[in-house]
C-alpha cells in the first residue's frame, strides 16, 4: 500500500481482517453556504460493507470552539473513536465521495494522535461502485476498543505560529489549500499565504486521488515553494488542509503540519487580512 492511500483491491482483499476498520467519513462543508444532504444521512442510504461512520465536525470538533472544526481534545477524540471499535492496534481505511477530501481530515486526526496505521481509499465511494463494489444499508455495532491518543504537535499549526508568518516574523511557508469551489466565495486571505490549490493538490477529478508527482513538482515549483522547509498548509475548516498535507508529503516535504483552525478561526478571531491576490 502507498504511504496514505489504499487501492480498492487492496481494501477487497482484506475487508474480513479483524484488526481492520472502515469508516465513512461523507460529511458536509460546514462554514459555508453549501446546501447539501448530511453525510449520515448518505451513510444510511447505501455504504461500504462494514463502514461505521463518522462526521470529522459533527463527531470528532474541540467543543470548547464552536466556530471552527478543530480537532477534538484527546480524551473526546478516544471516546469517539473507540467506540467504533477502532484501537490501537486497529488499521482504518477511511472514505469519501472522492471530490471533498473528508478521509483525509479523518486520517490526519488520527496520525496527529500518533495513530499511522490509517489510510484514505484511494477514488473514494464513486470508485468503488464504478469498480462493481457492493453497497449495504445495514450498520454494523463492533465491541468498544481502547485508543490510546499520543499527540504528535508538529503536524498541528497553532494560530499563533500562522500569525508569527503573517507578521513577517517567521520564514515558516504558509500554503493556502482551499477548494476552489469554496476559496472563491472568498475576497480575503491570510497575509503572505502562498496558494495553491487542494482541488489540484488531491486530484478532483481523478477521485481524490494524489496527484501525479510531475504534476505535484509542477505546482510546487510554480508556488516558490521550498520542499525542506517547515511548511503550514491552511484551508476553510482543515478539510483540504488535510488533503494538502498529504500531497505534499508525497512531493517530498519533510515537515507538514494543518492549521487546524484555517480560516474559520482567523476569520472569527478578527486577525488581520489582505485582499486575495488575483489568479
Amino acid at each position: 500500500m502507498m504511504d496514505a492511500f489504499v487501492e480498492r483491491p487492496w481494501l477487497t482483499a482484506h475487508a474480513n481482517d479483524a484488526d481492520l476498520r472502515i469508516v465513512d467519513a461523507r460529511s458536509v462543508p460546514h462554514g459555508v453556504a453549501l446546501a447539501q444532504t448530511p453525510g449520515i444521512d448518505r451513510y444510511r442510504a447505501g455504504h461500504l460493507p462494514g463502514a461505521v461512520h463518522v462526521d470529522y465536525h459533527d463527531d470528532l470538533r474541540d467543543p470548547a470552539t464552536p466556530y471552527a472544526a478543530r480537532v477534538a481534545p484527546p480524551e473526546r477524540f478516544a471516546a469517539v473513536v473507540g467506540a467504533l471499535g477502532i484501537g490501537d492496534h486497529t488499521t482504518v481505511v477511511a472514505y469519501d465521495d472522492g471530490d471533498v477530501p473528508y478521509a483525509a481530515r479523518i486520517v490526519w486526526m488520527l496520525r496527529y494522535y500518533g495513530h499511522n496505521a490509517s489510510y484514505v481509499l484511494a477514488g473514494g465511494l464513486r470508485d468503488w461502485i464504478a469498480s462493481g463494489g457492493a453497497i449495504v444499508t445495514d450498520t454494523p455495532s463492533f465491541p468498544a476498543r481502547r485508543f490510546t491518543p499520543h499527540v504528535r504537535p508538529e503536524l498541528r499549526a497553532s494560530k499563533d505560529e500562522v500569525v508569527a508568518i503573517a507578521e513577517g516574523r517567521s520564514d515558516v511557508q504558509l500554503v493556502e489549500t482551499q477548494r476552489d469551489r469554496t476559496y472563491a466565495m472568498r475576497d480575503r486571505d491570510i497575509a503572505r499565504a502562498v496558494r495553491l490549490s487542494g482541488s489540484q493538490l488531491l486530484d478532483d477529478a481523478n477521485g481524490g486521488r494524489i496527484a501525479p508527482r510531475e504534476t505535484l513538482a509542477a505546482l510546487v515549483a510554480g508556488a516558490g515553494l521550498d520542499p525542506t522547509k517547515r511548511t503550514i498548509v491552511s484551508c476553510g475548516s482543515g478539510v483540504s488542509a488535510s488533503g494538502s498535507y498529504l500531497a505534499l508529503l508525497a512531493a517530498g516535504f519533510t515537515d507538514v503540519a494543518v492549521y487546524d483552525g484555517s480560516w474559520m478561526e482567523w476569520s472569527h478571531d478578527g486577525l488581520p487580512t489582505v485582499s486575495k491576490a488575483k489568479s
